[in-house]
């Protein structure tokens, strides 16, 4: 007995000298990159706004615009082009078009691309122009663009959203919740468990997060969700914390969805691409810009299935970072999760779950290793100054800049020039978590259903209205003798 006491007092003494585990310091990162910052938009695919990409009215600087990468898009196929219609210069809008499972997957047609009409309606067969889309064009230009990136399923936002947060999504469409997804199967729940600061960012000052309503235990996490305010002065000062999701989607039009003017939502992207790299964290910050779900629009490619996955139509993608390649396609097979490995490769963690450890790395976006012909790495900001930018980022859009002429501001003159590109400006990568050994966070994912909405509640609705059905039948047959 008295060894085991010895034992225990041992034991107490070295719990006590043991080091605390301190979540300020900041963990250590594979790369140079200490902030990612995520920034989140509506219903685009990749063909309605970079479907001619980078071709352009002649005039516009054309020598420039020749030697410009060209992604896999609509101006490799003129009889494909011939059947969609160009949004016509001074408009920025387009009817929705009909989302949801259904009209997506008639879209789809088992992958043959041909039913977007049918199922989505006409207004699905469009696409934008550097008149109304040059703030993404210029930044594809000076930065990344993966021209390989789907969403994670053949539906609509609340899905996608989820695979965004969670590397799965226990939901088809957009209804529930529940099911629920328990905070601790999220990558907020594996940052807080890896001690890695996050943020959430919405519009307004009411910290309205959508999806939290999908992730059970997130509310525990209240003054994670803040403003974008916050947001600004957060950024403005240093403080923000190494992983942040800034949330275009608000009923004002910022989110790029149709039938809102999407010019609204790229004047409020260039003015936080300008509040980034004039900030005090630029040299250290990776920025990845993409959208949920397609929308309805057309897009030529088929979405391959992937670790078991059918992934939906393939959505834009841009990484802007002092590290991020210039004028670089990334053709590397890419989906929503990809950025959640990203995040774990990065902060050295396990692969959130099995289907985040199975996608490619999207390193090939990165230059890390070679330097330019000035002897640096990281490249210096590029300010984004020459469109009529509003003076906050809640705003309404006047006439000038409806009626500024943006076709004029791409191409822009390269940072460095192409020719003196220490790299290839169009490539793929292969490797992923899993052949790293990183280990999975998450080994099988699940959802949570209260009882109340649950297949057995119903079950147990029926037993008991039987039981009291023959109950009553019993008693009238009693009654009757």
């Amino acid at each position: 007995m008295k060894y085991l006491i010895v034992l225990i007092s041992i034991l107490v003494i070295l719990t006590f000298l043991a080091p605390a585990v301190n979540a300020s310091v900041t963990p250590t990162t594979k790369t140079p990159i200490k902030h990612v910052i995520n920034i989140f938009f509506e219903n685009h695919t990749f063909d309605n706004f970079f479907g001619i990409y980078p071709e352009n009215p002649p005039g516009n600087n054309s020598s420039l615009n020749l030697n410009i990468s060209v992604p896999l898009n609509l101006l490799s196929n003129s009889s494909l082009l011939s059947k969609l219609s160009q949004i016509p210069p001074g408009t920025f809008s387009t009817a929705d078009p009909i989302e949801g499972y259904l009209p997506y997957h008639e879209d789809w047609n088992y992958g043959l691309m041909n039913e977007f009409a049918a199922g989505s309606g006409k207004q699905s067969m469009t696409y934008f122009t550097a008149s109304q889309v040059s703030p993404l064009w210029d930044l594809a230009e000076q930065y990344s663009i993966a021209d390989n990136y789907f969403a994670p399923q053949i539906s609509e936002s609340a899905p996608n959203t989820l695979y965004y947060l969670a590397g799965f999504s226990p939901v088809f469409n957009d209804y529930g919740p529940p099911p629920n997804i328990p905070i601790n199967e999220t990558i907020f729940g594996e940052m807080n468990n890896y001690h890695i600061s996050w943020g959430v960012y919405v519009n307004g000052t009411s910290k309205n997060f959508d999806m939290s309503q999908y992730i059970s235990g997130i509310n525990n996490y209240s003054s994670n969700i803040n403003s974008w305010g916050n947001f600004t002065q957060e950024l403005s000062n240093g403080t923000l914390p190494s992983v942040s999701y800034v949330f275009s989607q608000d009923a004002n039009g910022y989110d790029m969805g149709a039938p809102s003017n999407i010019l609204k939502g790229e004047l409020w992207l260039l003015m936080l691409i300008n509040s980034i790299e004039t900030s005090p964290i630029w040299n250290s910050t990776a920025v990845f810009i993409t959208w949920d779900d397609p929308g309805g629009y057309y897009d030529q490619v088929s979405p391959p299935v992937f670790d078991g996955v059918q992934l939906g139509m393939r959505l834009p993608l841009i990484v802007v970072s002092p590290y991020a390649k210039e004028n670089y396609v990334s053709n590397t097979l890419m989906t929503h999760s990809s950025i959640l490995s990203f995040i774990d490769y990065n902060w050295n963690m396990p692969a959130l779950n099995h289907f985040v450890s199975s996608l490619p790395l999207p390193l090939d976006m990165f230059n890390f290793n070679v330097p330019y012909a000035n002897g640096m790495i990281a490249r210096g900001p590029i300010r984004f100054n020459n469109f009529p930018l509003p003076d906050s980022l809640e705003f309404t859009l006047n006439s000038s800049q409806l009626q500024f002429n943006y076709s004029s501001q791409f191409p822009v003159t390269p940072q460095i020039e192409f020719s003196s590109l220490p790299y290839e400006r169009n490539g793929s990568y292969s490797i992923n978590l899993s052949n790293l050994n990183a280990g999975i966070y998450v080994r099988s994912d699940y959802s949570v259903t209260p009882f109340a909405y649950s297949p057995y509640a119903v079950v147990l609705f029926l037993l008991i209205d039987a039981i009291l059905l023959f109950v009553l039948l019993r008693r009238q047959k009693n009654g009757r003798r």
